[in-house]
């Protein structure tokens, strides 16, 4: 599904301590309809990837029975998220190969959830999942939802990393923007497609979507979302 004319929530996680960053996701989380949330970084290191942060309020017996059972490496939502960032709405159908997930899944009241992952230049993997007990997701609230919850997760993905990766990652450096780019970067912060954007600079659709990319190689991210998030927390917007 495209998302078109959707504006993101111009803001910036400013909680610094852990306690604060938990306290924070669950009010969106909590906003966003859901009970339950999983957030975990995964750093690649060469061809090895460690696991990094993560931030959740599952109970912690879960949490345990998951990583004895090495569930990480047949969840099949880690599965999609690792190479894909388009979002999954997920169900009971969604676990048909994995029935001992999905019980464990269910123990937890957990019946519908949306999982969203970023990719970073530097080979590191953000999840978010998302679960609740009741309403199946339906198209409309994808649609109402998606920026939004897409805006979180690079939130989370930056500040975890830079804070609280054991893997203590240095932070990338972030290049200086042109005034076109910071123009084209916050247009596209107000939910403003390319071809939008180009008709309010009057320029053409090629030249916002190189001004994009240059933006995006310069942030170091992999998507125009990723871009305005890191370009917010750098202060360059």
């Amino acid at each position: 599904m495209k998302l078109q004319g959707i504006r993101y929530e111009y803001q910036s996680i400013t909680e610094q301590t852990e306690r604060e960053i938990f306290d924070y996701t669950l009010k969106k989380v909590t906003e966003y309809g859901f009970s339950r949330f999983f957030f975990r970084t995964s750093l690649r290191l060469g061809n090895t990837h460690l696991d990094g942060a993560i931030l959740s309020n599952y109970p912690n017996e879960f949490i345990t029975t998951y990583e004895n059972n090495h569930y990480t490496h047949k969840d099949p939502l880690i599965n999609h998220c690792q190479f894909s960032i388009e979002p999954i709405l997920w169900d009971e159908h969604v676990f048909n190969k994995t029935p001992d997930l999905l019980k464990q899944v269910q123990s937890i009241g957990l019946k519908y959830g949306w999982s969203q992952s970023v990719h970073d230049a530097m080979g590191a993997v953000s999840i978010l999942s998302l679960g609740r007990s009741h309403t199946p997701l339906t198209v409309d609230e994808y649609n109402e939802k998606a920026a939004d919850i897409l805006w979180l997760c690079n939130q989370l993905h930056i500040v975890m990393i830079s804070q609280f990766s054991p893997a203590g990652r240095a932070a990338h450096p972030v290049s200086r923007l042109s005034i076109r780019e910071v123009e084209v970067l916050k247009w596209t912060a107000e939910g403003k497609t390319a071809s939008d954007i180009a008709m309010i600079l009057s320029l053409t659709t090629r030249t916002i979507n190189f001004h994009i990319s240059s933006a995006m190689q310069k942030m170091g991210a992999n998507n125009k979302t990723s871009a305005v998030v890191i370009a917010t927390k750098s202060g360059l917007l």
